[in-house]
């Protein structure tokens, strides 16, 4: 008799790049994510490494006041202990930090920071396993109880070996009774309340565009760009050393801190100019509207800026100033590589979607980008079907979700938790992981 588990059980991780999302207990699904923490780990220093300093005036003081033969015993004492700590520090595994910890943690006491998922792929897969450990106590879980079932929302770009960790990771580490795997584009469709579609992922480090059709993800028309938040950060700072006026307000400083073109990037002063200059505009009125600016307050300081640089600087995700590929290019390539007759389904239902997706006028200059430079020059459509361009977004009965449309793939993920998680086509259970290993994995999809 299969086992029927609680909604209020239910655990959902969506695994991002920049941040990763989780909310247990699915029985109101206009909750948001309760957690949300930066996908990276602190490795921290071992405790031999943190006295190495202290340490040697110590030993230097000691021989100086030693005989030469109580030197020989101690340097072989000193040797042998050292060479016990080195084969006992190999065995150890590193201690990690995350979350708050990390950024209050002192730069003498962490030996690096890694991102966990870089480009869509995981870097570390013991930093992965100490990290989700970490989100369930976030989420007030005991690893040693867990009874919580638990689905997983992941990058388009995991192989299956990719899979099979995870799923290793869910049942070994995080003993949990049972798992579904899915797809972060998926889960963006059925949050905005349909089964077609083409993702646009504007994530922290790259560009993801993928085509959904029939509730299937089609895995060639997975298209990637490295332009994305990191890229709006550099021509944010670019743009703000060549100002003048900025440069004055920050007085000596000569170099703008990476925190507080951060902290701009996300107030939501950035957005998007929709109306183009034109030729025949008045020059006084373009005057006028140059001169508009935003106050910015930066710890405890408020800066004036010039409203045209914040809107010039995530212009980059639409029209990259580098050699990359713009995003209306590699949506034509994905719109492409599916069958002729879902074509227009996937142009009249897009679904912009990520973190760097917030910026405000995202979803009007990318229709205006597509009207412009691929619609018209392309042969994508037959003379039957329509030019027609839209944008999907979370349905308004769920009114916790409002002006949340970059979240869509969590409530995706929300929804489907409530839809497969009982579901024994769907989930993979504990007794299907101790008989078949971690390739069962690939046994049950939705």
């Amino acid at each position: 008799m299969a086992v029927i588990h609680k909604e209020e059980n239910f655990v959902v991780i969506e695994l991002g790049g920049h941040t990763t999302k989780a909310v247990r207990d699915t029985t109101d699904i206009n909750k948001l994510p309760t957690v949300q923490v930066r996908t990276r780990a602190g490795i921290l220093k071992a405790e031999g490494e943190k006295g190495d300093d202290t340490d040697e005036p110590k030993k230097s003081a000691q021989g100086d006041a030693s005989a030469k033969g109580d030197d020989d015993d101690e340097e072989e004492k000193a040797s042998k202990k050292a060479e016990d700590g080195a084969a006992e520090q190999e065995t150890q595994e590193p201690s990690y930090v995350f979350g708050s910890a990390l950024e209050a943690a002192d730069a003498s006491s962490v030996d690096s920071i890694v991102d966990i998922i870089v480009d869509g792929h995981v870097r570390d897969w013991d930093a992965l396993s100490a990290f989700l450990r970490f989100v369930l106590k976030e989420l007030q879980i005991r690893i040693s109880e867990n009874i919580c079932p638990m689905l997983f929302s992941i990058p388009p770009t995991w192989s299956k070996t990719d899979y099979e960790c995870l799923a290793q990771i869910a049942f070994e580490h995080l003993n949990t009774p049972c798992i579904v795997i899915t797809e972060q584009p998926l889960m963006a469709v059925f949050g905005n309340g349909s089964v077609n579609g083409l993702v646009v992922d504007f994530g922290h480090s790259s560009t993801t565009v993928t085509a959904v059709v029939d509730s299937c993800v089609m895995p060639s028309s997975v298209m990637q760009s490295s332009v994305a938040g990191i890229a709006v950060a550099e021509k944010l700072h670019e743009l703000l050393a060549s100002d003048r006026s900025v440069a004055e307000q920050l007085g000596e400083s000569t170099d703008i801190p990476a925190e507080f073109v951060c902290a701009l990037k996300e107030s939501g002063l950035c957005g998007f100019e929709l109306a183009p200059a034109t030729a025949t505009a008045d020059e006084d009125q373009q005057g006028k509207t140059d001169r508009v600016s935003e106050t910015f307050e930066f710890d405890g300081k408020k800066y004036t800026l010039p409203k045209k640089l914040l809107q010039r600087a995530p212009e980059v995700l639409i029209r990259p100033e580098t050699a990359s590929a713009p995003v209306s290019t590699l949506m034509k390539q994905t719109v492409l590589s599916c069958e002729v007759d879902k074509r227009a389904l996937l142009w009249e239902s897009i679904h912009v979607v990520g973190g760097s997706s917030r910026f405000a006028g995202i979803k009007d200059a990318l229709q205006l980008e597509l009207e412009t430079t691929v619609l018209p020059t392309s042969n994508i459509f037959a003379n039957s079907q329509s030019r027609e361009i839209r944008f999907g977004s979370i349905p308004d009965y769920f009114i916790g979700w409002r002006n949340c449309d970059h979240w869509a793939a969590f409530l995706g993920a929300c929804i489907m938790a409530k839809v497969a998680m009982n579901d024994a086509r769907h989930n993979v259970t504990r007794a299907e992981y101790n008989d078949s290993g971690p390739s069962v994995v690939h046994t049950k999809s939705y």
